[in-house]
């Protein structure tokens, strides 16, 4: 699973220390109850979701309708009768809106100093630029 926030690339044939490294943001976020789950899991039923496109990194608000009035066949929708929709394939993840929560200070520090790690490992230049840059 990918974490909305930041996924560490690690080359094949990684260190094991580099392996172990790897996946920070993603660990914190599950000790605090944050993680996308399949997108075969997703509620069909009409619940809303907050869906994550994995290109594009932002989540998006969408529900499962079984018989769209302007689209083919059943589709994510954002809104009733959308000219548009999403299939799967185009989210890597998901999560409840109820579920989603707020980290506290403790939370959002060990979010950046686990995402600093993450961005080592995988000699992520650009992001360590611009931490260092703010």
């Amino acid at each position: 699973m990918r974490s909305y926030l930041f996924t560490a690339r690690v080359p094949a044939g990684a260190s094991p220390q580099m392996e172990a490294r790897r996946m920070q943001v993603e660990r914190v976020l599950r000790e605090y109850g944050q993680f996308l789950r399949p997108m075969s899991e997703a509620p069909r039923d009409g619940q809303r979701i907050l869906a994550h496109a994995g290109h594009g990194g932002h989540l998006v608000s969408c529900y499962w309708e079984t018989s769209p009035k302007l689209l083919i066949g059943p589709n994510w929708v954002e809104e009733k009768d959308s000219a548009g929709g999403y299939l799967d394939r185009y989210f890597d993840g998901w999560i409840l809106p109820r579920d989603f929560r707020l980290l506290d200070a403790t939370g959002i520090n060990r979010l950046l100093v686990a995402y600093i790690d993450d961005a080592r490992a995988a000699d992520n230049f650009e992001a360590i630029k611009v931490l260092e840059q703010a």
